[in-house]
């Protein structure tokens, strides 16, 4: 008897370990809806991914872990990047590091809660064995999050260093990569992003510039 063919299973790495300086102040803990901005980013992955999802953490983790009221779920990943400071590219790493053995994993960042579940599910259905790179866009220049990376790409990932996160993966592997249109999300970077995206103001063009075709 043949057995039945083994499921994907995909993680989430959530980037919520930078100082907000730009901010001004903790931007994790900042209130969306009834809880923090971490949380509501966190939530759609847990609805949608079928593995770990993992938060990574770093300036003030002590702090963001106690006070950003993520849930106490089997499949929520708390994870410390001592060497935050060392940028992006070491948080990436020290998620890589408790992806478990899923078959691709999303890069997804703490600052994005208009990420929906629905997004989240179809990046996630743009997804087959054989596929390195799904890539969510908003224009025919313009990537956006989260970006889904294919196990073959994980070690490429390890490489990079300083605060790049994963730009430069996707540019390599751009010709590749499965594109799904979804709408533009909204970078809570300043404290003017935050109150245009309380008062549902429509997010200016964001993302990550690539290759036009």
């Amino acid at each position: 008897m043949t057995a039945a063919p083994r499921s994907a299973e995909f993680a989430t790495i959530v980037l919520a370990a930078g100082a907000s300086s730009r901010m001004g102040r903790p931007k994790m803990l900042l209130p969306i809806g009834d809880g923090t901005m971490l949380a509501a980013a966190v939530a759609p992955h847990l609805e949608a991914v079928n593995g770990r999802v993992i938060v990574v953490l770093g300036k003030d983790a002590r702090r963001v872990r106690a006070e950003a009221g993520l849930p106490a779920h089997p499949r929520l990943h708390v994870v410390v990047n001592r060497r935050w400071r060392q940028g992006m590219s070491s948080s990436l790493r020290r998620g890589l590091d408790v992806c478990g053995d899923a078959d691709a994993v999303l890069i997804a960042l703490g600052d994005q809660p208009g990420v929906t579940a629905d997004r989240v599910a179809l990046i996630l259905a743009a997804w087959k064995p054989g596929v390195a790179l799904v890539v969510p866009v908003v224009s025919a220049s313009r990537a956006a999050h989260p970006v889904l990376f294919g196990q073959c790409l994980w070690e490429e990932l390890r490489g990079l260093r300083g605060d790049v996160g994963a730009r430069e993966v996707v540019r390599r592997h751009w010709d590749g990569a499965v594109r799904v249109p979804v709408p533009p999300l909204a970078d809570l970077d300043f404290e003017d992003d935050y109150r245009g995206y309380l008062e549902g103001r429509t997010p200016a063009e964001s993302g990550l510039e690539v290759p036009e075709d």
